[in-house]
């Protein structure tokens, strides 16, 4: 129950985080585990991932968290619009990278730093939209 308890809170700032992103369309929410289906929604989903990365003689431990951060956009044969989301991605991308260099990091005790592992891509597609995710982790020590 406590780990479960400390997930969440490490979910609820990486929430407040994200709502700190400019590339974020400013209707959008931010959900967890969950993303509607309309244009444009955001979700924060945790994957399965081993969290220990290292353990350390003193006995503290480096942990992982790894999750997607996932959008519903608007998609189809507009290339114009599927070149927009790829320029979120690339932007949001960039906005990590930078906040990590600067050390603006979600509010999470002990967390070293925050990544993405993947570049963004289309996961699912209809006719009008798409689902899009970027795979990302946090590293923190306890």
């Amino acid at each position: 129950m406590i780990d479960e308890t400390i997930e969440e809170d490490k979910i609820k700032a990486l929430r407040e985080y994200f709502m700190n992103c400019p590339c974020l369309d400013k209707d959008g929410r931010i959900g967890v585990d969950y993303l509607g289906s309309d244009s444009v929604d955001y979700s924060i989903e945790q994957t399965p991932v081993k969290p220990l990365v290292t353990k350390y003689i003193d006995g503290s431990k480096l942990k992982q968290l790894a999750f997607v951060f996932a959008s519903r956009q608007a998609w189809g044969a507009d290339v114009i619009n599927n070149l927009l989301n790829c320029k979120f991605y690339n932007d949001f991308e960039s906005w990590i990278e930078n906040n990590n260099e600067n050390g603006v990091l979600p509010d999470i005790e002990g967390i070293e730093s925050i990544e993405c592992l993947t570049t963004g891509y289309a996961y699912q597609v209809s006719e009008m939209n798409a689902r899009y995710q970027i795979q990302m982790r946090i590293l923190y020590k306890c």
